[in-house]
């Protein structure tokens, strides 16, 4: 089995060194002291991402074992347990442009800003037609 993980960035995740960690931790939660260390972990960047099997198994069996570091954002959070799963087995980082993008676009598996109706709308349009359709109701 393949260990993946797909992401929208092109390495599949990103690391930022201390200068962008100042900007990224403003822009989102306006609270520098929330991560004291120089560089920033790496993390799973875009709308969503998808892990293979082992790695998802891998991480509820650490969060058992109380072993996994969090943070309050589940993409890092996320980045730091695939890391943590890569030093023990190589994890391949897939880029696909249909998780990158703001709002829904057609053909798209993520999409940034969507209310959970709209969610579950686009899930059923993805049952019933095999193809993601946008749904733009609020």
């Amino acid at each position: 089995m393949l260990s993946c993980l797909v992401t929208c960035f092109a390495g599949g995740m990103r690391s930022s060194p201390y200068h962008e960690q100042v900007l990224t931790l403003i822009s989102f939660s306006g609270e520098l002291q929330e991560w004291p260390e120089e560089e920033y972990p790496p993390y799973a960047n875009g709308p969503g991402y998808v892990v293979s099997s082992d790695i998802a198994h891998y991480i509820v069996s650490e969060f058992e074992k109380h072993k996994l570091r969090l943070f309050k954002m589940e993409d890092v959070s996320m980045g730091m347990w695939v890391e943590q799963f890569n030093s023990s087995k190589p994890v391949e980082y897939l880029h696909s442009m249909k998780f990158c993008q703001f709002g829904c676009i057609e053909d798209y598996y993520t999409a940034h800003y969507q209310s959970p109706r709209q969610m579950i709308c686009l899930w059923d349009k993805l049952q019933l037609h095999g193809k993601p359709q946008c749904c733009n109701m609020r």
